[in-house]
């Protein structure tokens, strides 16, 4: 069976982390797989088995519209071609933009049609657009009049959480019957393992207690708040702050940090094949994000056996952590929550 996984951009993290578990579970033999992407990042990949073949499409964000109109055309075409020269018997693909580009590759298609498997994973598409740019607006318009017009022709949607399932039977009419919701697999054996692996991290004092999180530093991640927040506890009790990941406000977030008064308490890893040595560092996980689909990291810090606290935003958090049974919830945007309970946490290890 000749299986392709198509993704926007297979890297460190998220969504590529959720597609690399399923890899490493396909059997050479049996399957074919073969691995299509718009961009390949080769600094910060997880590793993939020889024998799954990759096609990197080799398209690269741009900046104004037209270019960006020109991008998105140029995949469709290109993943259409690749299509055809393959012949695949399913396409499993990963988030919006790429279900969208997918469904359209294969309009008017002559050739067997592969069954077509769609994931989603994140809840942005379904919330009210705010405080963004108008190009930004129109992409994100456009593509949801796609999934209304599209989704339907797929032959199942796979969901991370029960509440993205609830908006997609709402907004999209799909037929109930192809909706499955899966929760995001995690390699437990194998994060334990790299746990284990040593760092030696610049200014971070082990005798400290340390509270940090794994993220994408953009803004609906709510690391700012996570920075605020620490800024609180600090009055009460002395900690570091471990921040593992990169992205658009890195640069924002540790001038906030300086401005704060804060920066040597403050560290940031940058990006890392292995998020997990830094996680067993932690004493207290938090996940401040202001919306999610199922993080995929909170399960992995449970796994490291670090206790967590995450938002309690729209998206699958809740149905991940249990209420003051195995993490805590509180509430989206607040410093205050956060600075509280994990000084609780910090002060009650029981």
């Amino acid at each position: 069976m000749k299986i392709l996984l198509a993704l926007t951009v297979y890297e460190v993290g998220g969504v590529s982390s959720v597609a690399r578990n399923l890899l490493d579970c396909f059997s050479e033999g049996e399957f074919d797989i073969i691995l299509l992407t718009e961009k390949f990042f080769h600094e910060h990949y997880p590793i993939i088995n020889n024998n799954i073949r990759l096609i990197n499409l080799d398209i690269f964000p741009q900046k104004y519209f037209f270019a960006k109109v020109s991008n998105i055309i140029r995949h469709i075409i290109s993943m259409r071609r690749h299509i055809i020269r393959e012949t695949p018997d399913i396409i499993l693909s990963f988030g919006a933009y790429m279900n969208c580009h997918v469904l359209l590759s294969l309009l008017f298609y002559s050739g067997k049609r592969p069954k077509i498997i769609l994931t989603e994973h994140s809840q942005e598409m379904f919330l009210k657009i705010r405080n963004q740019n108008i190009r930004y607006i129109f992409f994100n318009t456009s593509y949801r009049v796609l999934m209304f017009l599209l989704y339907c022709r797929a032959d199942y949607i796979v969901t991370v959480s029960k509440s993205i399932a609830a908006r997609i039977k709402k907004i999209f009419f799909v037929s109930p019957h192809k909706i499955r919701v899966i929760y995001n697999p995690v390699n437990i054996n194998k994060i334990k393992e790299l746990c284990r692996e040593k760092d030696l991290l610049l200014n971070f004092n082990d005798a400290l207690p340390c509270i940090g999180t794994v993220s994408r530093l953009s803004s609906e991640k709510g690391i700012h708040f996570l920075i605020q927040g620490f800024k609180v506890l600090l009055d009460k009790k002395d900690a570091m702050l471990l921040i593992v990941g990169d992205g658009a406000e890195r640069l924002r977030l540790e001038q906030m940090a300086k401005e704060l008064g804060i920066k040597e308490k403050v560290i940031f890893t940058g990006l890392t094949n292995n998020p997990f040595k830094y996680i067993a560092k932690m004493d207290v996980f938090i996940l401040p994000s202001l919306c999610e689909g199922f993080p995929n990291v909170l399960l992995e810090a449970m796994a490291c056996g670090v206790p967590v606290i995450a938002t309690d935003s729209p998206g699958g958090i809740r149905e991940a952590i249990n209420n003051g049974v195995n993490g805590l919830l509180i509430k989206p945007r607040s410093s205050l929550e956060i600075a509280e309970s994990a000084y609780d946490l910090l002060s009650n290890r029981e």
